[in-house]
């Protein structure tokens, strides 16, 4: 199994005060004061990879004490919720093979609580390449007398594994029996002389059901520590060869310990986040051992074996299902994980782990509150914990305060427990504080790439002799209490006793000293049975000096009667620690009243002497609660309601305390207004609020003005704003208990109403004259308004009276001049106003007249423009009617009060392009009053007008030569001519995109007729950039090689195409790779988004190889007279150095612009091999050779 060195490979787990024993035997848990450890001996992977052990300490209250072995001790410290290493040296602890089989001094890891300190709970971790356990450890004061091995069929690599059992002395002279039934693996026992001494034994076969216990004639009170597993084993099943062996390490437990059922949760079947099968292992093994003859065993509900004292069962394959495993006496059950490469129960479905064995704890002990630290260093990838807990508690479990995120499952074959398989992956925290209501039993585990480790999250134990103190009520155990609680002391012995000193010593210097012992002679005892052994329970009711905060030391000592098990006569002592908490003083602050609505806030006040205050609950009174430390409540319901604060300090002690609060009705805030009818922007305000109990008191205004008014009645008042509008009035009315409620409402101020009539339109001739009242139509229903007219007649008289009353009066004038008429209007609220105006009785001869502006040149698609001239002899024109067709459409008029002189009247007529004229006859009548009216009348000639159309232009590249346009024309047949204009067109519609560059044109066609009529229509035509191309410079390259075509480009999301396409990786990309075996001359052309192009060139040059021939006859007969060289023309920049025999430099050149002709300073070089030397400065290395001249 690949397990590398961990700091903390297995879970920490720390125990809270809340335990439960459900055991007849009295229960202690594995949190203690003294432990001891062994290093068993190993089976390393190899001789370089060995074990070593560390110590690992966790508390649930700051501790400290010494981790020892021979002359190694180590102090330590070890913080609430945390955890210490100790790593402890191998010299010292360290158990050989070799030394198997013989008593080993001072061998035993010894963990001590320094005096006065907390408890602790201890771990051990065995680490080595390749190798990997760790057990929880027991307290002293769990230890037994008695045990049965736990180990495992011994297979492993070259059979090189041994079970082992290793013990360990915690007192002197201490002698046990190893016995496999009734033969003695060690003949005449083990007599370990000192505290600390060790024996391990060792064997080929397999260990479990060996008895290991206490010589009772010479032993029978002692007490030792037992560990069993194996240095090195294989686990698999019958059909499967295994691959990787580890060691197995647990410490047993005492026969009284084990208990009558056991749930068995299988680990984990999935893996995180896995999509495969549900079952990915084949599961695990278990093994149950038996302590009497005849012990039945039963796996959900089947008995499966009958076995006797020290008789084992394996279940024949690996379970993986929940079981309930069962027997009608105590039995142990232990679980094994399997070797990985055998534990696959489906191809490729993850299975991860190695060989482990877990002790189990029965249902009868089991834990409330425990707290787990997970690793997930070393190749741990996955981690679990396993919870079995009574169906009826699982709702209560919770994980670091909240329920966890899987949800429990019924366990069947166990009836009223449900189990929980949870993968703690998931939560962002590597320590688990795990709690419930009731007791539960949990395993912790994880797995990795051929990696695994499980052991027992704590528990409570089983021991026959005890001292501690105990709930009255429950009968649970405590090592805790607040100063309020009740409880007694109590001593478990296993011979009656006839005096007890019990002696209460105070840790703290704070308290007292109370050196005093209380005596008990004859003390009261309780019989009972344990295991069926009798035992004596013996208590004292809580001393005095517990009303004093503090931690305590118990001491009792007892007078035993003598013994024939070899233990002391006489006295015996029993310690245990004890601690006393304050309780909180709890005291809160608020107001005694406050008004409905409120929010009130609650501050806390409470303090504890020696712990702090961690969590408060609140109780409104109106069924609402709180759990802040100091909140805010709003109270829905007027009333009297008593809050209550319960205070928590750290140790779980708390207190309560009362207080009554009155919650106060608030008015109900309500008011109306009304506008004055006359007066200017004034409103009536009244108030109309009410309240349940009390009275209002105080009403304050603030007018949404600017100004505010502060009142003490709810009288009706006026406020006059300065102008009109809608202001938002505040009304905050307050009750005689000082609450109050506000309203804001909008309120518009109004201009008071003015008089307003309608004047008619008189002439001197007419009958009468009628007036309409208009101020009624702006008044609010319901007010009742009378009416006073004068009509400055002077010429009235009795029949045609000056003055009316009604609402709508007639009154006839007979003069032709200006009248000063007033309307006084009265409201029933007494206010009045009075409006005059000017009414003009006109002359009785009106002259109807008009002009038409444009009279020569009217076309049907141009509005006819007419000029009023029309005149009255006294006053003015009160009406014009216009008849524009009056011919054709006699009834059909356009009507103008009040026309000016002069004015201008616009009609157009219906356009038409056929025929090409129409004529069309007007009529003017202008009146002066009702019945005085003159007519005149006139006719007009209208000519056709033209119609053009014109289709869109759409868009046209920059580079595009000029176009001609022919989209416009006229299609109404009438003769004329058209003309374009805009930028870039010429008359005739030409157009140059390039002369009106790039962007949008508008392009106007207007068509006009002989008559002189146009018409028009403008088009956009958009002129589209030309894109920009470089093809980049000119390239040389040598044949074979590559070269990458580095254009630059500008245009609206232009592509590329390079032809031809010869050579090319891609010949429509920017950027593509030219591989040509020639000289080439490539040609890109980009396009743009708006199919506009541009083109250019770029060549490549192709460096060929130079032929250098090694001859050439310079012989004048015109036949190879000079060397050439073939492709050495492409070389521009080479250097030609030639040498002869003697190392003389007879040729140079850069370039090779013109070849040698055999030729040293004008005189032919003689016959010969001449040496040369050619650079190319192509980075290439140089040429060199031979030529041969010839003649």
């Amino acid at each position: 199994m690949i397990k590398k060195i961990l700091k903390l490979i297995f879970a920490i787990v720390m125990l809270c005060l809340s335990t439960q024993n459900q055991a007849d035997a009295q229960s202690v848990s594995n949190e203690g004061q003294e432990f001891w450890s062994v290093f068993p001996t190993h089976l390393p992977n190899m001789p370089s990879q060995l074990a070593n052990i560390s110590i690992f300490i966790t508390s649930k209250q700051a501790s400290s004490g010494t981790v020892s072995v021979g002359s190694y001790a180590q102090k330590f410290t070890v913080a609430a919720n945390t955890v210490t290493e100790i790593p402890v040296p191998r010299a010292n602890a360290y158990i050989n093979e070799t030394e198997s089989g013989r008593v080993l001094a001072n061998r035993a890891i010894h963990v001590l609580v320094d005096a006065g300190q907390p408890n602790v709970v201890v771990y051990a971790h065995i680490f080595a390449g390749l190798r990997s356990a760790a057990s929880l450890i027991l307290p002293v004061k769990a230890l037994g007398q008695q045990y049965y091995s736990m180990n495992y069929t011994q297979t492993s690599i070259n059979n090189a594994g041994k079970n082992f059992i290793a013990i360990i002395a915690s007192e002197a002279n201490t002698k046990v029996f190893i016995r496999n039934g009734r033969t003695d693996l060690v003949p005449g026992g083990v007599t370990l002389a000192n505290t600390g001494d060790v024996y391990e034994y060792l064997s080929t076969s397999d260990l479990s059901g060996v008895s290991v216990a206490v010589d009772s004639t010479t032993s029978g009170c002692k007490r030792f520590a037992m560990f069993s597993g194996s240095s090195g084993v294989f686990i698999n099943d019958p059909t499967c060869n295994p691959s990787s062996q580890d060691p197995l390490y647990q410490q047993n437990y005492p026969i009284e310990s084990w208990g009558r059922t056991y749930g068995f949760i299988p680990f984990s079947m999935t893996a995180p986040g896995s999509t495969l099968a549900s079952e990915r292992t084949l599961g695990q093994y278990v093994r149950v051992v038996a302590q009497s003859n005849n012990t039945n065993v039963q796996i959900n509900g089947t008995t499966v074996a009958t076995l006797n004292a020290g008789g084992y069962y394996t279940s024949p394959q690996p379970l993986n299902r929940p079981a309930s495993i069962s027997a009608d006496k105590p039995i142990s059950v232990a679980q094994y994980a399997l070797t990985q490469s055998c534990s696959d129960r489906l191809a490729n479905s993850r299975t991860l782990g190695d060989p482990d064995m877990v002790i189990l704890n029965p249902i009868e002990y089991s834990i409330k509150n425990i707290t787990v630290y997970s690793s997930t260093r070393e190749n741990i990838t996955e981690q679990y914990i396993n919870v079995l807990i009574k169906t009826a508690s699982a709702a209560s479990f919770r994980i670091n305060g909240v329920a966890p995120l899987a949800a429990f499952t019924p366990l069947a074959q166990l009836p009223e427990y449900s189990y929980l398989q949870l993968n703690l992956n998931s939560y962002r925290t590597n320590n688990f504080n795990l709690t419930a209501d009731d007791g539960f039993n949990a395993i912790a585990y994880g797995f990795g790439n051929v990696e695994s480790y499980a052991y027992s999250a704590g528990t409570n134990l089983a021991t026959t002799l005890t001292a501690n103190a105990v709930d009255p009520v429950s009968n649970l155990q405590i090592s805790s209490a607040c100063v309020y609680d009740n409880y007694n002391l109590q001593l478990t012995l296993n011979v009656p006793t006839k005096h007890i000193e019990w002696t209460i010593t105070p840790v703290s210097t704070s308290i007292p000293a109370t050196t005093k012992p209380i005596i008990q002679d004859n003390p009261v005892v309780r019989d009972t049975t344990i295991n069926g052994q009798p035992y004596y329970v013996y208590t004292l009711p809580k001393p005095g000096i517990f009303t004093k905060s503090g931690n305590y030391t118990v001491s009792i000592v007892a007078d035993l009667p003598p013994s024939t098990g070899g233990c002391k006569l006489g006295d015996q002592l029993f310690n245990f620690p004890f601690t006393v908490y304050s309780a909180p003083v709890t005291k809160f602050q608020m107001p005694p009243s406050v008004c409905l609505g409120d929010s009130v806030k609650f501050v806390d006040l409470s303090t504890d002497s020696s712990k702090t205050v961690k969590s408060w609950i609140w109780k409104f009174g109106d069924g609402t609660t709180s759990t802040l430390q100091n909140p805010t409540h709003t109270y829905t319901t007027a009333g009297t309601d008593t809050v209550s604060l319960t205070a928590v300090s750290e140790s779980g002690c708390q207190t309560t305390t009362q207080q009554i609060i009155r919650i106060n009705n608030l008015p109900n805030a309500v008011f109306t207004y009304t506008n004055s009818v006359f007066k200017d922007f004034a409103v009536f305000l009244k108030d109309a609020s009410t309240i349940a109990s009390g009275r209002i008191v105080q009403w304050n205004w603030d007018f949404g003005d600017g100004k505010t008014e502060n009142r003490t009645n709810a009288n009706v008042f006026e406020h006059v704003y300065a102008a009109a509008g809608t202001y938002p009035v505040k009304l905050t009315v307050t009750s005689d208990l000082g609450c109050f409620a506000v309203i804001i409402q909008s309120v518009i101020a109004k201009p008071g109403i003015k008089p307003n009539f309608k004047l008619p339109d008189a002439c001197k001739t007419d009958i009468s004259s009628q007036f309409t009242d208009l101020t009624a139509d702006s008044v609010s229903a319901g007010v009742i308004l009378t009416y006073q007219w004068n009509f400055g007649d002077a010429n009235a008289t009795a029949a045609n009276p000056n003055t009316s009353t009604l609402k709508n009066p007639t009154h006839t004038f007979t003069q032709a001049q200006a009248y000063q008429v007033s309307e006084t209007v009265t409201a029933d609220d007494g206010s009045s106003a009075t409006t005059t105006k000017e009414l003009q009785v006109n002359g009785s001869l009106p002259k109807a007249a008009f002009e038409i502006l444009n009279p020569t040149n009217l076309c049907s698609n141009v509005p006819v423009i007419f000029q009023n001239q029309s005149s009255v002899d006294v006053g003015r024109i009160t009406k014009l009617e216009w008849y524009f067709d009056y011919a054709n459409q006699p009834t059909v008029a356009e009507t103008y009060p009040y026309p000016l002189p002069n004015q201008q009247f616009i009609h157009q007529y219906n356009p038409f392009t056929t025929p090409a004229t129409q004529t069309y006859t007007i009529r003017l009548m202008a009146y002066s009053g009702v019945t005085c009216v003159d007519i005149t009348e006139k006719t007009i000639t209208v000519n056709a007008a033209p119609k053009v159309v014109f289709t869109a232009l759409g868009s046209i590249c920059e580079e595009i030569s000029p176009i001609q346009f022919t989209q416009a024309k006229d299609i109404s047949g009438n003769k004329g001519d058209g003309i374009y204009s805009g930028k870039g067109v010429t008359a005739d519609g030409l157009f140059s995109p390039a002369a009106a560059g790039v962007g949008v044109h508008p392009i106007k066609y207007v068509f006009t007729t002989e008559s002189g009529c146009a018409d028009s229509l403008t088009q956009n035509i958009t002129v589209s950039p030309t894109p920009t191309v470089d093809a980049g410079v000119n390239k040389r390259i040598h044949i074979g090689e590559s070269v990458t075509l580095t254009p630059k480009a500008t245009g609206n999301n232009v592509t590329y195409r390079w032809t031809p396409a010869t050579g090319l990786s891609n010949p429509n990309i920017a950027r593509p790779t030219a591989t040509p075996q020639d000289d080439i001359t490539y040609r890109l052309t980009v396009t743009s988004a708006d199919s506009c192009s541009a083109t250019d060139t770029v060549s490549i040059r192709i460096l060929k190889i130079p032929i250098i021939p090694n001859t050439f006859t310079p012989n004048n007969d015109g036949v190879n007279d000079v060397w050439n060289i073939q492709n050495l023309d492409r070389y521009p920049e080479c250097i030609m150095d030639i040498y002869n025999r003697y190392g003389m430099l007879m040729y140079h050149s850069t370039g090779y612009g013109t070849a040698w002709d055999g030729r040293y300073k004008g005189e032919n070089v003689p016959v010969g091999t001449y040496y040369y030397v050619l650079n190319l400065k192509d980075g290439t290395k140089n040429y060199g050779g031979y030529v041969t001249v010839i003649r």
